[in-house]
């Protein structure tokens, strides 16, 4: 603390101790910013700026000297002097050292933990600014964004609920808080992207200091990747076993315990509670604290009793607004209880929870904070304590029973009785997480069948005339609503026959909403919009389910349940008041009109609900693009009013985005329909005006996103641009290159790529849009609607990037590019869309010879047609830069090479084969990353630096995954290119050639049809690539993994047709590199030198190469028959046919055919071809060549021939006769008279052993 110096950090002047405690002497505060929300409720987003960017500042100073604060909120944010405010309260505030990038231990106040710190994962710098985005949001809106009175619910609301948005929040604003209330921790709104948001960008103070002790990478910078994986390694090591929350555990364990010994009486700590409730638009009120007593006598009988003693002045008076459901069951407890007064003295706050231990362990701690946070009783008793209580169950059984029937009487007494079981109802079923008890107390209580009768019956009684009867359909309506949204009706946590008792509820609420939908127009519009508001949850829980079940719904609504869905487009057909006033009309006073909308919007909302696919839930896919196949028709009816109706619509404030999603589903499955609105006027220049900010709508910001989709998809899906489309490049470029919105800038991107492919061009500089994608790269990603053709959300961002960059004359560029910022943000995003299994997992698991099972990548940020994309633009990026992909390559810890190798594995192949379109893109994204491999290759490398790149693709068995590819991902015609890097592999590394014979081995009935087939097809590079493998396979192993090569030449039935092929190939390579093969086979293989014997035609194939004029083919062919006559054996006689063949080749101009032609003649020798070599004067011939012959290999091996072919004793006749014996002493002569400092050649100890050898005493 003494070392701090900052102007928003409280400093510390001074400190000393007592006998009892430690006083510290700080700056002096003129009070807290708590002290504003609570006298104000909230402030002026003009001054929330100030405050944020003096918390950031704060922040900075603190992270960039490696410090976590650990307990941002209101009451340690002091107000200085001059209106500037002090972050103070450094208590749990952790110093971390170099080594440490995590932590475990459990600080703060539950209001303000992140989602990882309740979940007790491990946690770093990014909490404390989670911690800041609830608290702007707090100042904002007078509430923080996730509250309620259940410590249950206050944890799903932080790791499951969205932030709810205020109208009258700017988009700038509301992103900045997006940024920083992301959930997922590594892609919240940090360092050091945060100085630049817009919303502070320039306000924040940084301090430079002088150069002070290396305290490590700070928090405020980007982490080099060797740190990084150290981070991935210790938060993988220290990650919770367990997938509940402790601090759940915690409470479910006490609570189930108290409720099997206390049925009625519970007793409990005394807390201090703030009463807030997480609606949006509240926040200026003063907020009551409860304490509790001791007693809670009477519990059940206290809270229906309190409900009816309260309810008696809304009933008598008439429908009045409900109270917000989440705080209900905090006023029945208060009601029930009179003792329990606001009280001040005696309060236990979380400022007094002592959590100074670090150790990883925190039961202690978190049985200390929730004794400390236990709200009034039966507030969190209550999920547990009534779920598991027989008589309540009863209770509320013979409530809706006996009350029910009262109420369907027209009896008040029946409504006094009922509705305040139904709030207590609606607040269990909305705030009790655990599905097991829930669902046996739903069973046990009759739910929902007694719901439903009750609002059957209610639809026939007569009684719906009474002043009263509004507000029992509310709620009763609010209860059928909370228990469709209860998560044992989704098929991944179903409880018994959950999911059936849901479906037989649904298809009955279908049946009452199609009669309350046909209800004449002038009729009660309230149960119609809390209906429908209803349908829509149901809606919402069907997309959750499985294909099987969520088909089952929607395509209900085009059959027995059509009622449903032809009341909905006719309510939509008939506003209640029209969309536009026309001019000169009166003014409808906006209460009037906000009640009135209410009807369209419900039903707006409930038609979008049916056709809009969700993100991340394709099993409802195909049952909601059937709903908008028919909506489309509707739609596309000349005589129908529905299009003019929904295009009328787009500009009205609260309809426009819902028929936006509407109109966009629909023309996913019409291209009728995107011509129809292509042709009209009035559609395309409301769509412009919204892109244009021209329309004043709710939603401003999710609304401009849709309608840049749309005008995607008609561009895309329109064959000629209609008039005037032509300029929304110049329109839309703004919001890309300005928007500080991401999911506006990657929707803007989207329809720029496809103005640009139909040939638009585009004005856009480069700063700006390499800017504006490395924002959009960097910041948090919110995915809300599927972009068109089920493209991911930086799809259309890759797409732009590819068509910007491979424009002809930009060589510069795309230096530009690759040396900047955005192209390492670019690969960091692509590998956390991939969800790039770390390099901590390692350790962790054993090795296995087939790739592990990687997580499933999210297909919703990059789909494979956006892989694609980027693979292809990093392709025509390192053509121009080859140098830089080494580097990349080659780099430790590189993340492209982590990339690239993952892409080739089988796990994500496999996924990628399931993704839509995937294997559409599959052989692209293959293809790219062999071509990324192949590089390193194809430059002049130094040999430390290719062994590295080397080594790091051998231990990913890179070799045998491109073999799996070839075999079952790839058409033979595309295999060509992963066989080429595959083979140059093996040649330049013997891990890689041990993968790939060990792969045919493991795979033998894949592998070895495929190899087959690719030796034998019509692409001679692949054939030649394939035949230099299997050579080379010879060449270096041993002959154990040679049988897979004879089995491949011989074929299924031994019939040598595939050798026969090839050796007729008409490719000179083809032909001179099947003789190679022969050459290298016929050492080892007895099998192949017996079917050159019996197989016939075949030896004469093998003979035909000795005279081909290709010299290369002449040179292989030598080579194979020189083997195949060493060591003939029975084969020897059958070669006599090649002498005339070799004896020709001795005048070939090339030294090496005449080297193999010597070799081979002299095998032949010893196997009993003596007349037939003296015929051909192969003697004479060899003398020739050992005398005179211009390359020393060449007279070595005539000589060495020579000794061979002499122990014939014809030819040893012949060679006396030729006086052999004067003619290789001259030429020894000659080697003894070259100079001493010259090397003798290998040659003379051959001429002098054969002079030897040809002397009179050997003629015998």
């Amino acid at each position: 603390m003494r070392g701090l110096r900052h102007p928003n950090i409280v400093h510390m002047l001074d400190s000393f101790e007592t006998d009892k405690e430690v006083v510290v002497v700080t700056d002096y505060a003129e009070g807290e910013l708590f002290q504003i929300l609570e006298d104000d409720g909230k402030l002026p987003e003009d001054q929330v700026q100030v405050i944020a960017a003096q918390l950031v500042s704060a922040l900075y100073y603190l992270h960039s000297h490696r410090i976590l604060h650990r307990d941002m909120k209101p009451q340690n944010i002091l107000l200085a002097k001059g209106g500037g405010i002090k972050l103070c309260d450094f208590g749990f505030a952790r110093a971390m050292s170099t080594n440490t990038m995590v932590l475990t231990s459990i600080k703060g106040t539950p209001l303000y933990m992140s989602p990882e710190l309740v979940e007790e994962r491990p946690y770093d710098h990014t909490a404390d600014l989670w911690s800041v985005g609830c608290i702007l949001y707090e100042l904002a809106v007078g509430t923080p964004p996730f509250y309620t009175t259940s410590i249950f619910q206050l944890v799903s609301l932080i790791l499951k609920d969205p932030v709810r948005w205020p109208p009258t929040i700017s988009p700038c604003f509301k992103n900045f808080l997006q940024g920083l209330l992301t959930k997922d921790p590594r892609q919240r709104l940090s360092w050091p992207d945060l100085l630049h948001h817009p919303f502070i960008a320039g306000r924040v103070t940084i301090l430079t200091e002088p150069a002070g002790p290396d305290l490590g990478t700070p928090f405020t910078s980007r982490l080099p990747p060797e740190l990084q994986v150290l981070k991935d390694q210790q938060a993988h090591r220290l990650a919770p076993k367990g997938k509940r929350s402790r601090i759940l555990r915690q409470a479910c364990k006490r609570m189930a315990e108290e409720a099997k010994q206390k049925k009625h009486h519970n007793t409990g700590p005394a807390l201090e509670q703030e009463d807030r409730t997480s609606k949006v638009a509240s926040g200026t009120a003063p907020r009551p604290r409860l304490k509790a007593t001791p007693q809670e006598p009477g519990l059940l009988t206290g809270i229906l009793a309190s409900e009816v003693k309260s309810s008696w002045a809304e009933w008598g008076a008439g429908e009045a607004p409900p109270a917000p459901r989440e705080s209900w069951i905090a006023q029945d407890c208060e009601r029930a209880f009179p003792e329990l007064k606001p009280e001040v003295e005696g309060q236990r706050s979380l400022d007094a929870v002592d959590l100074e231990n670090e150790e990883p362990d925190s039961d202690n701690e978190w049985q200390h904070l929730l004794e400390t946070t236990e709200p009034v009783p039966v507030q969190l008793k209550a999920p547990l304590t009534l779920l598991c209580n027989p008589d309540f169950c009863q209770r509320i059984q013979s409530q809706l029973h006996e009350a029910g029937g009262q109420i369907l009487k027209g009896v008040l007494e029946g409504a006094s009785r009922i509705l305040p079981a139904l709030r207590v109802l609606s607040s269990l079923l909305s705030s009790c997480s655990d599905s097991l008890p829930l669902y046996s107390f739903c069973r046990e209580a009759g739910l929902p069948g007694l719901l439903l009768s009750l609002l059957r019956r209610s639809q026939e009684s007569t009684s719906i005339q009474q002043c009263w009867y509004g507000t029992f359909l509310r709620d009763l309506m609010a209860v059928i609503q909370a228990y469709f949204a209860c998560t044992f009706n989704l098929e991944r946590s179903q409880t018994g026959d959950s999911l059936q008792v849901f479906q037989e509820a649904a298809n009955i609420f279908l049946d009452l909403l199609g009669k309350i939908l046909a209800q004449p127009d002038d009729s009660e519009q309230t149960l119609r919009r809390d209906s429908l508001m209803c349908f829509t949850v149901l809606c919402e829980a069907m997309d959750g389910n499985s294909r099987t079940i969520s088909k089952a719904f929607y395509s209900s609504l085009l059959t027995t349940q059509r009622a449903v869905l032809d009341g909905l487009l006719h309510g939509l057909t008939v506003p209640q008041l029209p969309f536009h006033t026309p001019p000169g009309a009166p003014q409808v006073s906006q209460p009037l009109r906000e009640q009135s909308e209410d009807l369209p919007g419900a039903i707006s909302l409930a038609l979008a609900a049916i056709c809009t696919p969700p993100v991340g839930l394709p099993d409802c896919w195909e049952a909601k693009e059937q709903v908008s196949r028919h909506l489309a028709n509707q739609l596309t009816e000349d005589s129908n009013p529905l299009r003019s109706s929904l295009i009328s619509g787009l500009e009205h404030p609260i309809l426009c985005l819902h028929l936006l999603k509407v109109l966009y589903s629909c023309c996913h499955v019409s291209e009728r329909l995107c011509c129809l609105l292509g042709q009209e006027p009035l559609a395309l220049g409301s769509l412009l005006k919204l892109v244009q900010s021209k329309v004043k709508v709710v939603d401003w910001e999710e609304s401009t996103e849709v309608t840049l989709y749309l005008l995607s998809l008609l561009v895309l899906r329109l064959q000629d641009l209609p008039s005037g489309m032509e300029k929304l490049g110049t329109e839309v470029a703004p919001v890309f290159t300005h928007s500080h919105v991401v999911s506006l800038v990657s929707a803007a991107a989207c329809l720029l790529g496809q103005l640009g492919q139909q040939g638009v061009t585009l004005d856009l500089q480069p700063t700006e849009w390499m800017a504006a994608a490395t924002h959009a790269l960097s910041a948090p990603a919110e995915v809300r609607l599927t972009p068109p053709g089920g493209c991911g959300f930086y799809d259309g961002l890759l797409i732009l990037l590819l068509q910007l960059l491979t424009q002809p004359g930009k060589g510069d560029l795309i230096r530009d590019v690759a040396g900047s910022e955005m192209w390492t943000v670019l690969w960091h995003r692509f590998a956390m869309a991939l969800r790039l299994p770390g390099e901590a997992s390692a350790p962790e698991e054993e090795p296995s010879l087939s790739s592990p099972q990687s997580p499933e990548p999210d297909w919703t940020l990059i789909s494979p047609q956006g892989m694609a994309a980027l693979l292809s633009l990093a392709v025509a990026t390192f053509a121009q830069e080859p140098q830089l992909c080494l580097s990349h390559l080659s780099e430790r810890g590189s993340i492209l090479m982590s990339t690239l190798k993952h892409l080739l594995s089988p796990s994500f192949l496999h996924q990628l084969g399931q993704a839509p379109q995937g294997c559409e893109f599959l052989p692209v994204v293959v293809l790219s990353v062999c071509q990324l491999f192949c590089f390193p290759f194809a430059l002049d490398v130094d040999a430390d630096l290719l062994d590295g790149v080397l080594a790091d693709l051998t231990a990913s068995e890179v070799t045998a995954h491109l073999l799996q590819v070839c075999c079952h991902r790839l058409p033979l015609t595309q295999v060509e290119l992963p066989i080429s890097l595959l083979t140059r592999l093996a040649l330049t590394d013997p891990t890689s050639l041990n993968q790939f014979v060990n792969t045919v081995a493991a795979f033998p009935r894949t592998t070895i049809p495929f190899l087959s087939v690719a030796l034998l097809g019509d692409q001679p590079l692949l054939t030649s690539d394939l035949l230099s493998l299997l050579a080379h396979t010879i060449r270096v192993l041993s002959p154990s993994h040679l049988s897979f090569i004879q089995e491949l030449l011989a074929g299924s039935d031994e019939s040598y047709r595939p050798l026969r092929s090839l050796l007729g190939h008409p490719e000179n390579s083809v032909r001179a590199r099947t003789y190679g093969l022969l050459g290298h086979l016929l050492q080892h293989s007895m099998a192949l030198r017996g079917a050159l014997q019996s197989q016939a035609g075949l030896l004469n194939l093998l003979l035909l190469g000795l005279g081909d004029k290709d010299p290369a083919v002449r040179r292989s062919a030598s080579f194979a028959v020189g083997n195949a006559a060493y060591q003939a054996g029975p084969l020897g006689p059958a070669l006599a046919a090649a002498v005339p063949g070799m004896t020709q080749l001795l005048g070939d101009p090339q030294a090496g055919i005449r080297r193999n032609a010597v070799s081979a003649l002299g095998n032949l020798g010893p196997e009993g071809l003596g007349e037939e070599l003296l015929h051909c004067q192969v003697p004479q011939r060899l003398l020739e060549m050992a005398c005179g012959d211009p390359q020393p290999n060449v007279k070595e091996a005539a000589l060495v021939a020579l000794r061979s072919l002499r122990q014939e004793p014809c030819i040893h006749q012949v060679l006396v006769s030729l006086g052999a014996s004067e003619k290789l002493a001259l030429l020894s002569l000659g080697n003894q008279l070259l100079p001493h400092s010259s090397p003798r050649p290998a040659s003379a100890k051959h001429c002098r052993k054969l002079i030897h050898l040809l002397r009179p005493s050997h003629s015998t």
